[in-house]
This record gives structure tokens, C-alpha cells and sequence, in this order.
């Protein structure tokens, strides 16, 4: 599949290559630059980690015509007993793109970013989802571009968005000895379900999928003092499920589900605020029973958040409540009510060259916990170095308690050109 892409982007280019383009057009820029090192303070498999990161594109147009090129490139390394080292080179956007008017059309890798809320987007389901590195990076970084066919008509006060996928490329993933790997077959764990012991020693399989990841459609409006919209989806699940394959050994089969997504958003500014709200309807959500079958059945999420400056101030305060609930008329391993209340507090100081941020994530109804502490000197024209701390705690099966022993301190620096 990636060869195909690739082959794609070959000939993509050539036909830029033809095109008339104008020479101040044309703009070959450095995404990002990013050094990363790390320490755990209680993870007893793994001692330190090493994250570098790079992204470069070539963007130009050319009349109606315009394209871009890019790629990225991620390195990570784990020191201690469940050591790895792993480089992987992976797509940004490479499209072409037409636009006349109200009208654009783009084909190829792009970023499909739908939704508005912060950190839980029920209905961005569009996009290809990082989670290499778990959480630990805010929600856009956790995601990455996706092949695709995108139309778009802006009229006048709404925009209507349609995406194909054409083929299914999976959720990027951890290495298997990664702490950040949501299977442990060490001590039996799955992330999501907390402990179980009988998959100990059990073999990970990946999906083996040969065919489109799905299709969607958004519509989105102006109101008066709001912005609303509504958006259905047919797609596979990128980030996979592990179902339980029962036998000598234990199989953890990986699947991606597809399911029917139906969504609804709202933007208004209130009270001093930017409040922001999504529902959605889940058709399939993946389930493992108590005997451990492997099923789908519907769910339903809401989050509503508030994004305000107290006192008209500088600092920044993002707040959220969202909360999930499956239907299902089966005893099922997996957590069927999630309710969380997640935000950010950022606050920039010294004449802006420094800022103090906190994310934060909890349970309401579970014992979860995730703080992120950072500090970081932005006195650098479009660099930051930064001094950070991911700390975890929580019940078994959240995410908080299955990555209590992954409470770490970083340093890094990046930066953009």
C-alpha cells in the first residue's frame, strides 16, 4: 500500500513537474525540528528515551493549480531491559490541488482534521492517529495525514466538505517493547481493559486489510453568534482493537472495525468565553465479553469545553467535560461509562519569553489521572526549548493506571523554519 502511494507521489510530481509555475510561488520550508530526551522515573523495563523529529514540504501553484510535497521523519530510542531503536519515514501532504472559485478539489496525502473541541474529538475520525508516543503530545501532533479525495464547496455562510479514503493506512503505532505499546504480554495487560492475565506470552498479529478506509461528509454554517455543523462518516477505526484469539498460544488479532459515525457541533462565544460542544453517534464500538468474544455495539459521546482568559489576561484556560457511554446488553470486559474532565492552563510571562502550561486529564466516575507540567523558553525566533513531566496514576483499566509506571521528565528543544 505505502509502495503504491509512493508511486503515486511519483507521478504526481511529474505532473507538476509539467505544469507552468511561477518562481515566487514556490516555497521549500522546514515543518519542524524536534530533539527529545527522557527519563523514567519507575518504569522498571526501560530507563530513558530519545525522540528525534523532522518534517520538510515544497509547496507552490501555479493559476488554479496548486501542490505540495512533504515528509517526515521519526526517530525513537529506549534505553534498559526492553531496549529498541527504530527510524521510520512516513508522508505528510503530498497533493494536487484545483480550485476555481467555490470550488476545491484535492487529491492525495492531506490532513482531514474534523471537529472543534480540544484533546477528545468524538468526530474526528477522518484522520490517521499517532499514537507512537501515547498522549503525550497535544491532539494535533497525534495526528498525521491520510490518503485521500477531498471536495469542497464554500458557499455563502457554510462550507460542505466530502472526503473519500480510497485506501485504509493503519494508526501509526509504538514498538513492541515501547512502554507506550497499549498491549502488554508481559504481565497480561490491554490498554482499556487493565489486567488479564491469560494473554501472557500471547502473539500480537496485525490486520491484514486490502481496501478503502471509508468516506464522509461535513457540513458546516455560520448562525448568528454561532457556528454549527453536521458531518456523517463511514470508516474503519484507525488505531487498532486487539480481539482475543483463544488457543496454544493466545493470538491478539488486531481489527478495525468499520462503523457508521454521525456527528453534530457548535461554536458561540459566552459569558467572556469560546464555548465549544460535539455529539456523536457510534454505530460499532469494539468490545471484548467477559468470555472473550469479540463484538461491536453503538455508543454515544458528548463533550462540552470552554476556552476563556481570566480577568482579560494573557493566561489562557482550556476546560472540558466529555463523556462516553456503550450500549451493550453483554457483561463486557472493556469500560462502558467514561466520564473525564481534561483541560490546559497556559501562562506566558517575561515579556512572553517564557510560558508555564499544564495539561491535564482526569476521571470522574474512575480513578485516572494524567499531569503535564512543561516550562519553556520561547525567546528564540521560532524555537522553544523546553523542561517538561508526564506523571500517570489511576485504576487499572484507564489510561491513567496502565501507564503508572511511566511517570518521566523530559528536556527538548524544536523549532520551525
Amino acid at each position: 500500500m505505502r509502495n503504491a502511494w509512493a508511486t503515486t507521489g511519483l507521478v504526481m510530481l511529474g505532473m507538476m513537474a509539467a505544469m507552468p509555475t511561477r518562481a515566487q510561488d514556490q516555497g521549500l520550508k522546514v515543518d519542524a525540528l524536534r530533539l527529545e530526551i527522557g527519563g523514567f522515573t519507575d518504569e522498571p523495563g526501560a530507563s530513558g528515551s530519545v525522540l528525534a523529529h523532522g518534517a520538510v514540504s515544497l509547496r507552490g501553484d501555479s493559476g488554479d493549480w496548486s501542490y505540495a510535497l512533504g515528509a517526515r521523519l521519526d526517530a525513537h530510542s529506549q534505553s534498559g531491559s526492553n531496549d529498541f531503536e527504530r527510524v521510520r519515514l512516513d508522508y505528510t501532504e503530498n497533493y494536487l490541488r484545483w480550485q476555481k472559485q467555490d470550488l476545491r478539489v484535492t487529491l492525495g496525502t492531506q490532513n482531514v482534521l474534523w471537529g472543534r473541541v480540544d484533546e477528545i474529538s468524538p468526530t474526528d475520525r477522518m484522520s490517521r492517529v499517532d499514537f507512537s508516543r501515547g498522549v503525550l503530545d497535544k491532539l494535533p501532533d497525534r495526528r498525521r495525514a491520510v490518503p485521500a479525495v477531498r471536495t469542497e464547496y464554500f458557499g455563502e455562510g457554510f462550507k460542505l466538505d466530502g472526503v473519500l479514503l480510497p485506501v485504509f493506512d493503519e494508526a501509526v503505532m509504538p514498538h513492541a517493547n515501547s512502554v507506550w505499546n497499549p498491549v502488554d504480554t508481559v504481565n497480561g495487560r490491554i490498554l482499556g481493559i487493565g489486567n488479564l492475565p491469560g494473554i501472557v506470552g500471547a502473539r500480537v498479529v496485525k490486520a491484514d486489510i486490502n481496501g478503502a478506509g471509508g468516506a464522509g461528509l461535513r457540513l458546516t454554517a455560520e448562525g448568528e453568534g454561532f457556528d454549527y455543523g453536521f458531518s456523517v462518516q463511514r470508516v474503519r477505526q484507525s488505531q487498532p482493537y486487539y480481539k482475543v484469539v483463544p488457543g496454544a498460544p493466545v493470538v491478539l488479532q488486531a481489527v478495525h472495525p468499520f462503523s457508521t459515525v454521525l456527528g453534530a457541533e457548535l461554536e458561540t462565544e459566552r459569558m467572556g468565553a469560546t464555548w465549544r460542544m460535539e455529539v456523536a453517534v457510534n454505530s460499532a464500538v469494539p468490545l471484548t465479553t467477559q468470555t472473550f468474544q469479540y463484538r461491536t455495539d453503538p455508543a454515544l459521546d458528548i463533550v462540552i469545553g470552554a476556552e476563556f482568559f481570566p480577568g482579560d489576561s494573557e493566561t489562557r484556560v482550556t476546560l472540558q467535560l466529555a463523556g462516553h457511554r456503550t450500549f451493550t446488553n453483554q457483561p463486557v470486559l472493556d469500560r462502558t461509562r467514561i466520564y473525564s474532565f481534561t483541560g490546559e492552563i497556559e501562562h506566558p510571562f517575561a515579556n512572553g519569553r517564557w510560558r508555564a502550561d499544564l495539561r491535564f486529564a482526569m476521571g470522574l466516575n474512575d480513578r485516572d489521572l494524567y499531569l503535564n507540567p512543561r516550562l519553556s523558553y520561547t525567546g528564540i525566533d521560532r524555537q522553544e526549548i523546553y523542561l517538561a513531566a508526564h506523571l500517570f496514576s489511576g485504576a487499572s483499566n484507564t489510561l491513567g493506571g496502565f501507564f503508572r509506571r511511566n511517570d518521566s521528565v523530559v528536556v527538548g528543544w524544536q523549532g520551525k523554519f
